[in-house]
């Protein structure tokens, strides 16, 4: 009797210390409501890793940007699109990137490639670079999928337009600039095409003026020029920033004054107002449009803005939402203007 009693005992007591039925719901609901807590800060974590990537990335063109310009007394030149001398038949289409290659321990790169026959068909346009893509860009990445061209995150700054020689003209926007603005002031950046820019010629200061930026590799569609943070991703049909082929945009690349200034890569003729290769845009940006509006100017896949490097060296993350007369000032390296640090 007195074992059986023992045993019943024994049974009521383990049937009572499990989990009852609402009892594992709860630990799961209050298990749920932890990980959508944890989840979220997992992810700006990454993110910021991601980010810090991306600045590194942006510290060492800038620094080659430096010795670029130490070595040769100037800043690169956008691209070498021919020879030099009319009627420019001979695509050669080299990039700046690829002419900063020595300076970021890519001197193997730089060696295999001939400056003096056309990039296109040599090894480096297919060639993927590290340093050149920022981690949190979720676009184009395969070759596959930009005509076995290498892409870039970072563009150079061009300035308000592409035209090489242009001012602010009447198109500018005036009343962006909340002061006087002369309409013949120079609001281009530090690379234009057919010409190299000096530190000297940056008389609004180096650490005033934007020299590259971000631009993801599908690019933003639909915002109104001269705004900023305006725009929608595109999706399907991206534009990206060719690493080490520039094919000309616009007007400079096509048919001016009845002069075929510019060919295609491969040779073919180029039409105005068109880009080689469907939605390949050499690796620099306008400023007509500001950070996340159109795919011209510069966009990130970082949340609320971009990340930049100024001509002396520095990087800083500017936010989408900035003053669009902001964002000119910090584009034009010779305007005359100064601007409220936006920076962070």
């Amino acid at each position: 009797m007195h074992y059986s009693l023992f045993l019943e005992r024994r049974r009521r007591s383990a049937a009572s210390s499990g989990f009852t039925l609402v009892e594992l719901l709860v630990v799961i609901a209050i298990i749920g409501v932890l990980v959508g807590l944890l989840l979220p800060a997992v992810q700006a974590a990454r993110e910021a890793a991601r980010r810090m990537s991306c600045s590194n990335n942006l510290k060492q063109l800038g620094l080659a940007l430096q010795n670029y310009h130490d070595t040769y007394g100037t800043f690169p030149p956008q691209g070498i699109f021919g020879p030099g001398t009319p009627p420019y038949t001979l695509p050669y289409h080299h990039t700046w990137n690829e002419m900063i290659l020595p300076f970021v321990e890519q001197q193997p790169l730089y060696d295999t490639t001939d400056r003096n026959l056309p990039v296109w068909g040599q090894p480096i346009v297919s060639t993927q670079v590290s340093f050149l893509r920022c981690p949190s860009d979720a676009g184009r990445w395969e070759l596959n999928e930009t005509h076995n061209i290498a892409v870039t995150n970072y563009g150079g700054c061009e300035g308000y337009h592409w035209w090489e020689t242009g001012t602010a003209g009447n198109s500018a926007p005036w009343n962006a600039f909340g002061d006087p603005f002369n309409k013949s002031a120079d609001i281009m950046g530090i690379f234009t095409v057919n010409r190299t820019r000096r530190m000297s010629d940056i008389t609004d200061g180096t650490s005033n003026t934007i020299a590259v930026a971000e631009c993801d590799s599908m690019g933003f569609g639909g915002g109104p020029i001269r705004t900023v943070g305006t725009g929608l991703r595109r999706v399907g049909t991206p534009v990206f920033r060719s690493a080490f082929v520039a094919n000309g945009v616009n007007g400079w690349s096509g048919n001016e004054g009845g002069t075929q200034r510019v060919v295609n890569p491969d040779g073919t003729p180029k039409p105005s107002n068109g880009w080689w290769k469907n939605h390949a845009f050499p690796p620099t940006f306008i400023s007509a449009w500001g950070p996340n509006a159109h795919w011209a100017g510069p966009s990130s896949y970082h949340p609320g803005g971009i990340q930049t490097v100024f001509a002396d060296g520095s990087v800083a993350y500017l936010t989408e939402t900035m003053d669009y007369g902001t964002w000119l000032k910090m584009s034009a390296m010779k305007d005359g203007h100064t601007f409220q640090d936006s920076r962070n």
